[in-house]
């Protein structure tokens, strides 16, 4: 799968993961022979941190599959192909705000975890919401630019260039571009802008994440950080600082599975 988003920004959501992935898991007490799944796995980061610290990992995905595709398959977080209490735990990073219904998956995750075992949900804050919207007008720009240059490199480097280009991915056109600056689309899978700043609340959250069978354990803040990448790998300590202060772009919501 070719993607030409930019080496900077693929290292510094890359970095970004890895400090949530880290954050999240020092709060979950299983040792390397945990079975875990992983619903979302994307371009396959964060499966290979999971790898690197449990011996029996699953992933699914709707769409991409990562380039190590043992224990993978395609499916959806909503009807999981799993029988009932396969794991100890379930995680995902920046995908329940993708799912079309959200507390159906819950409940499915909740269904192929045994009891006893962990759940771990990495979700994106009001504070991400708000500065995406507020920094678009100059952050879409410099990104379409970025990942336009980054095409351009990519291209030169492989020899696509010089026609062979059916396994490109499409660019977008002028119009849509456009559009996507002056109309940015919502996020996720929510009907607007204001009912995603809305969802993104803690107590929103909370309330998606409470279940009778489920023990909250923590709810840990985890960085901050914006949508377009400014000052990547930059104020790390003050972007620490105030993360635990409230301004906060992701939180990790942990979970046990008691009955």
């Amino acid at each position: 799968m070719h993607t030409f988003e930019g080496e900077s920004w693929e290292r510094w959501l890359h970095y970004i993961r890895r400090i949530e992935f880290e954050r999240t898991v020092e709060r979950i007490p299983l040792d390397r022979h945990a079975t875990v799944l992983e619903l979302g796995s994307g371009d396959g980061f964060q499966l290979g941190l999971l790898r690197q610290r449990f011996d029996h990992v699953f992933a699914i995905d709707p769409e991409h599959r990562p380039a190590c595709a043992d224990g993978f398959v395609f499916a959806v977080a909503e009807t999981l192909p799993f029988p009932d209490g396969a794991f100890d735990l379930v995680v995902s990073n920046c995908v329940v705000e993708h799912l079309r219904d959200r507390p159906h998956a819950i409940r499915e995750a909740l269904r192929v975890l045994r009891v006893g075992g962990y759940m771990a949900h990495v979700v994106p804050r009001r504070f991400w919401k708000i500065t995406s919207l507020a920094l678009n007008p100059v952050g879409y720009p410099l990104r379409v630019a970025e990942k336009w240059w980054a095409r351009r490199q990519a291209l030169a480097q492989a020899g696509e260039a010089r026609g062979n280009s059916s396994a490109l991915p499409p660019q977008p056109e002028v119009l849509q571009v456009l559009g996507r600056w002056f109309c940015p689309p919502v996020h996720g899978t929510y009907p607007s802008h204001l009912a995603e700043c809305r969802a993104y609340g803690r107590q929103r959250w909370t309330d998606l994440f409470t279940h009778s069978a489920l023990a909250r354990l923590a709810e840990a803040p985890l960085f901050c950080y914006t949508q377009f990448g400014f000052l990547r790998f930059r104020l790390l300590g003050l972007r620490d600082w105030l993360s635990r202060r409230g301004l906060v772009s992701s939180a990790a919501f942990i979970l046990r599975k008691i009955s």
